[in-house]
């Protein structure tokens, strides 16, 4: 493949017209922001996951609320659009689960116990989901960072 170079210092740019780019893969999970081409050419690959990872956000008890907010969000998204991702008894269980944790986190005192129970359902519930694995980590971080 030929490269364009800037000037004469010989940094390679990109393909010339006509030529493809091959990222090789490349991941893009939520909160991100792309401009242009991600990925092209023959055997590229993209990979998008919906839902913000383990960014940092607020501590205690309305960091926790905000990561289930965001992946309460990111599964009714998986569920609208891409239904057969996510197994009903799985995503009710992961709903109703943080739906709970909204509750507790609403509390003066946010229980312990019971945010460990709801946050584990919610995990066992969508572990496998690929589309969900940075809104899930960041709720596990977001309860990591709860507990201190």
């Amino acid at each position: 493949m030929e490269q364009q170079h800037a000037g004469d210092s010989g940094n390679p740019v990109g393909p010339t017209a006509g030529g493809n780019w091959n990222s090789g893969g490349v991941q893009v999970t939520g909160g991100s922001t792309v401009h242009g081409p991600v990925a092209g050419g023959q055997g590229a690959t993209v990979r998008i996951i919906i839902g913000g990872g383990p960014a940092a956000g607020p501590a205690g008890p309305d960091g926790l609320r905000a990561a289930a907010e965001q992946l309460r969000a990111a599964l009714a998204l998986v569920r609208a659009e891409r239904p057969d991702t996510v197994a009903p008894e799985d995503a009710e269980d992961a709903d109703a689960a943080l739906a709970e944790i909204l509750a507790e986190t609403a509390r003066e005192r946010p229980r312990e116990g019971v945010l460990r129970r709801r946050v584990g359902t919610v995990v066992d519930a969508l572990r496998t989901v690929t589309l969900l694995t940075a809104a899930v980590a960041g709720l596990e971080s977001a309860f990591a960072a709860l507990l201190g």
